[in-house]
């Protein structure tokens, strides 16, 4: 998946990656098209603690959700490992 996106940033123009916060919404992502995506730290306190992102989400926790996500699709995930 390095290299993938190592090409998309090679090239010209503008890379769109919709932030996602779980393994349903980064399959909704790669199934309407988009080729990257990128897991938010915001999303992930959000989905699981109804709380801002102000460092409540260890940093296992974070794993955890990104592991999940990138096991869901076939398409590099840039990751906010945001307290680690």
């Amino acid at each position: 998946m390095t290299i993938i996106f190592h090409n998309m940033l090679t090239k010209p123009g503008l890379i769109v990656m919709p932030g996602v916060y779980n393994a349903l919404t980064a399959k909704l992502a790669e199934k309407v098209g988009f080729k990257i995506i990128t897991h938010t730290g915001y999303g992930t306190a959000a989905i699981l603690l109804g709380k801002p992102d102000v460092g409540l989400v260890s940093f296992k926790e974070m794993c955890d959700r990104v592991e999940s996500i990138a096991r869901a699709v076939d398409i590099p995930v840039f990751s906010d490992a945001d307290t680690g």
